[in-house]
């Protein structure tokens, strides 16, 4: 038997298993107040809603909305597939949550937190006590689009007639949905097609349950009802408290300015900010009461006064034209402000508030104290003031349909009166006994749970020392293991460096050789004529006095060279030219700068040889070139004398002959 739909339906849901996170697929324990309490201790995500879909609860409450979503656009998908009356309540707190177990303490329920089933059930009760968070993700907005429900296709000879079939019944679904929406505040636009309409959008000012139409689909038509959805998620108070009527005057802007009166014209809240973003406004005025008037002082109002009067569904007051600077402050200096942001929103709220003085003051007059609040705020809305006094007058109780017919039946005697009173006595009675027998299996339970609790408890102290055991137990076994590791890499960097001074000395052992055979001389090589590369030939190889060198790369500089200099070395040859810093440097020590292809330079795995014959030859020809080149700097200074002393005596001719 399918279950019947109540107004008052809770489901209370906590996650069993999985997570909203993860691939796999949640599952839920549900418990159900309706009058009666029925629990599941583990039902599917798919079955969760098609239970929602069937029994259609007032609220669905949960500790945690992420159990239901992991993330902003998976809460929405999922409320899009909740009847749109059902109300996600989180019970545990706003974006600030507290632990259910001390809600639950302070309410007065007693359950087991680790089971899941019993946690369903807390939440289940605090939201039917008023506790918790409406999740509200929809704008007061909805969104209805009107669209053919197929293509029409490539087509052949009927394709004119069938588009003007399809686009005609789109008409006609326009035109309906137009008439359910006659009373309703709503934007619409068409896009014209032939012979009717292509498609149709409305925009409707009301939530989606209230307008009365869903989604639907047929043969040539489809209806697709959406609700708004807003910039961010918010929180609403489940518990909704009293909250008086006010007006609120708004300056829109980089920096925003917001003013709040209320109907007596006094000022209950003036602020301005410039990292307010548009729900940040609308949780602010909400805290303060509910507005009935949003004012602006701009002709025409700015698209985020709009907003927020849609928000609150309150009326929109806009000034004939644009306020001038000195009625602004004529008209908000009497209440004080701190700059033009806040004048200007308090000089719009008192100009709305001017707007209605006068009719708020007959209000006073005419209704009586405890409803005049309720009345302004209905007269602001375009209610007449007798008919919103009629309205709000306390009526009497309609007799129920068995009572009704007790009344017509009271002159065939009382006595069916009195068997009816017995008769609603006795179901009294046999709730009351009910419900103590329910009282009963509460406590029952409840003393079930405790000894539970103390078993498990007793349970968690066991492992728990089991636990510390084993801990201590693994970090001494963590504290060998990394000693081992530690070692380990020890000897492995040890035997590294065995094998690389093995290497050393083979090649030194080769060097050796060669030096003793005579016909040819070792050459060690360095890569490039810089500090670095030298360093590493020399702990590589050694560099030691009257030893050659090979340098690959030798376009260095003079540092490089007075390091290969200070070790002595007999010959430089170069793989590359030279700079002219470097070779100078090498000539000021006399030490001989040769070409590779000079001494027939042939490289052997790491090490190079040369011809000793070819070496000798090509360092007496650098000598040779330095003896040249020292002849020339000689002949050049003892030229740069004699100038120097012929000019000196032509500057004395000079200066005797002026004194002549």
């Amino acid at each position: 038997m399918q279950p019947q739909a109540q107004k008052n339906t809770i489901f209370g849901v906590d996650i069993v298993k999985g997570s909203s996170r993860s691939r796999e697929a949640p599952r839920y324990a549900v418990v159900v107040i309706n009058g009666e309490i029925e629990r599941f201790p583990s039902v599917s995500r798919f079955k969760l809603l098609r239970m929602i879909r069937q029994y259609r609860p007032d609220m669905l409450a949960v500790d945690s909305i992420q159990e239901l979503a992991p993330d902003r656009a998976g809460l929405i998908a999922f409320l899009k597939r909740l009847p749109p009356e059902v109300r996600l309540v989180q019970v545990t707190g706003n974006e600030h949550q507290e632990p259910l177990t001390k809600l639950g303490k302070e309410k007065g329920i007693v359950f087991n937190p680790i089971v899941p089933e019993e946690e369903a059930f807390a939440c289940a009760c605090l939201a039917a006590m008023g506790v918790g968070y409406v999740v509200s993700v929809f704008e007061d907005r909805t969104v209805i689009k009107v669209s053919r429900a197929r293509s029409p296709g490539r087509g052949g000879w009927s394709q004119n007639r069938y588009r003007r079939k399809v686009q005609g019944k789109v008409r006609e679904k326009v035109r309906e949905i137009e008439q359910k929406l006659r009373d309703t505040d709503y934007e619409a636009r068409v896009t014209e097609g032939f012979g009717g309409l292509v498609n149709g959008t409305f925009v409707v000012n009301r939530r989606r349950a209230e307008i009365g139409i869903h989604n639907s689909r047929e043969e040539d038509v489809q209806v697709s009802v959406t609700s708004v959805e807003k910039d961010k998620i918010e929180f609403i108070p489940l518990e909704k408290k009293n909250r008086e009527h006010i007006i609120v005057g708004v300056d829109p802007g980089t920096t925003i300015g917001v003013a709040v009166l209320n109907l007596d014209g006094e000022l209950k809240g003036l602020v301005s900010s410039r990292v307010m973003s548009v729900p940040d406004i609308v949780s602010y005025i909400r805290e303060m009461g509910k507005p009935v008037v949003v004012a602006t002082d701009v002709v025409p109002p700015p698209a985020t006064v709009e907003k927020i009067k849609r928000s609150f569904k309150a009326t929109l007051f806009v000034p004939n034209e644009r306020i001038a600077v000195d009625e602004k402050v004529r008209l908000a200096k009497p209440y004080g402000y701190g700059n033009d942001h806040e004048r200007d929103a308090l000089a719009a709220a008192v100009k709305a508030y001017n707007a209605y003085k006068n009719k708020f003051a007959q209000i006073d007059r005419k209704a009586p104290a405890h409803m005049t609040d309720d009345v302004k705020a209905m007269a602001v809305g375009g209610k007449a003031i007798d008919a919103a006094i009629e309205m709000l007058k306390p009526r009497p109780e309609k007799p129920r349909p068995q009572e009704r017919a007790a009344a017509h039946a009271e002159d065939a005697g009382a006595g069916a009166r009195v068997a009816e009173l017995r008769e609603q006595l006795r179901r009294r009675d046999e709730q009351i006994r009910n419900l103590q027998s329910y009282v009963s299996d509460l406590r029952r339970d409840m003393r079930r749970m405790e000894r539970r609790m103390e078993w498990q408890g007793r349970t968690i102290s066991d492992l728990q020392q089991h636990g510390i055991d084993d801990l201590r137990r693994t970090k001494e076994v963590a504290i060998r293991d990394r000693e081992i590791a530690r070692l380990k890499k020890e000897v492995y960097d040890e035997r590294r460096r065995n094998a690389d001074l093995r290497s050393n000395i083979d090649r030194l052992k080769q060097i050796r050789v060669l030096e003793f055979r005579g016909d040819r001389s070792p050459v060690k090589i360095v890569e490039n004529l810089g500090k670095d590369a030298i360093a590493a030939c020399d702990k590589k190889l050694g560099l030691k006095p009257n030893d050659i060198v090979f340098v690959r790369e030798a376009g260095g500089g003079p540092q490089a060279a007075s390091m290969l200099i200070e070790r002595g070395i007999r010959v430089v040859i170069r793989g590359t030219y030279m700079s002219h810093l470097a070779e100078e440097k090498f000539m000021e020590a006399r030490v001989p700068v040769v070409s590779k292809e000079d001494v027939g330079l042939k490289i052997v795995d790491d090490f190079a040889v040369i011809d000793s014959h070819k070496l000798d030859a090509a360092v007496a020809r650098w000598k040779e070139s330095m003896a040249v080149r020292d002849k020339q700097k000689n002949a050049e200074w003892f030229q740069g004398i004699i100038d120097d002393y012929k000019s000196e005596r032509r500057r004395e001719f000079r200066n005797s002959t002026k004194q002549d």
